[in-house]
């Protein structure tokens, strides 16, 4: 590329935030083009900020000959050296766009369980204990049916993993998963009662201890869907500032979305509750109408609030930390305040 081709240059700053490195700075080369020119990250110079030194020299003195070279063989389009971050214009804005879409997706497969969860509850709460009269092919479907067994031994989990029933002669089964506290429960040689629906066992009935399979309401995925749009909210709000702040110059301090995190907050205490106790009647009675809606109108107000506090202030409304990033003229070791 030509010196006569590169806009500007601008250093990208990373924020690590581990005890002994606190940033990374990288060189960027803008091309001519306009605002949206297309811009390069260099593979060097690397510049890394530490606690026991302020800055690395060796970056600073690589950068500055960066730019005397530009001013000598280029048409640099400001004097001024821009510091671009995650908390600044310019910085890119696909990896949170993409980070909220996956987190919708993962949200619209939870959500899709909600049903096929709540017609598998509802048919085993109504399936009763199959008859002589029950044709054998409704036989574990629409009815359940008890089977024999004996424990052969029980292997408790020591951690995290699963505990387990072996049953003799490997009849009805070799193994059943359980909680710890049933393999702990049941003894060698307890003869038990298998209660078998649909291919699956819901609960095996001994003298001393009973254990039943745990099937989650369909509650637990609509709450998980909700609590996943909720979290793509975050990526999502960080898009929108960026994009209100499109037009702004590299550099300039973002407002924080911490308006928006109190929107998504505030969401969260009615929405939660209501996809966890209702995850399926919502507008059936007014109790599910009035809810849904009285929060919605809650979290409106709460955006409303969020938005104006995110707009554009010019100087006359900034207070002195509010004014962007400060400036410093073109020279050795030159460079910009960051926010911090």
């Amino acid at each position: 590329m030509r010196w006569s081709d590169i806009a500007d240059l601008q250093v990208r700053l990373k924020y690590v935030r581990k005890p002994s490195l606190q940033d990374v700075r990288r060189l960027i080369v803008v091309r001519r083009g306009g605002r949206g020119g297309r811009k390069w990250t260099l593979p060097l110079p690397v510049g890394y900020t530490t606690q026991v030194r302020r800055q690395d020299r060796d970056f600073t003195d690589s950068l500055e000959a960066f730019r005397e070279l530009h001013r000598r063989h280029g048409t640099p389009e400001s004097s001024h050296l821009v510091v671009v971050s995650n908390r600044t214009a310019g910085s890119g804005w696909a990896g949170s766009l993409l980070a909220s879409v996956l987190l919708l997706v993962l949200a619209g497969v939870a959500a899709y369980s909600v049903p096929s969860t709540d017609a598998y509850l509802r048919d085993w709460r109504a399936a009763g204990r199959c008859t002589a009269g029950t044709p054998a092919a409704e036989r574990g479907e629409t009815c359940w049916t008890t089977v024999p067994a004996v424990i052969e031994y029980t292997e408790p989990s020591s951690g995290k993993g699963a505990s387990w029933l072996y049953f003799a002669d490997a009849r009805p089964m070799e193994r059943l998963s359980v909680r710890r506290e049933a393999a702990e429960a049941f003894r060698e040689g307890d003869e038990v009662e298998l209660t078998v629906w649909r291919g699956s066992v819901k609960k095996v009935a001994g003298e001393h201890h009973t254990w039943r399979e745990y099937d989650a309401p369909p509650g637990v995925p609509a709450a998980c869907a909700a609590l996943l749009v909720l979290i793509a909210g975050y990526p999502a709000a960080r898009v929108l500032v960026r994009v209100r702040r499109r037009r702004r110059p590299d550099g300039e301090e973002l407002p924080p979305v911490l308006p928006f995190v109190a929107v998504l907050a505030g969401t969260a205490l009615w929405l939660l509750p209501l996809c966890y106790l209702h995850p399926t009647t919502l507008f059936t009675s007014r109790l599910t109408t009035v809810w849904p809606l009285a929060g919605a109108l809650v979290s409106l107000a709460l955006f409303t609030w969020a938005w104006h506090a995110t707009r554009f202030r010019g100087p006359e409304e900034s207070g002195p930390m509010e004014r962007g990033p400060v400036e410093r003229g073109p020279g050795r070791g030159a460079m910009v305040r960051h926010p911090e």
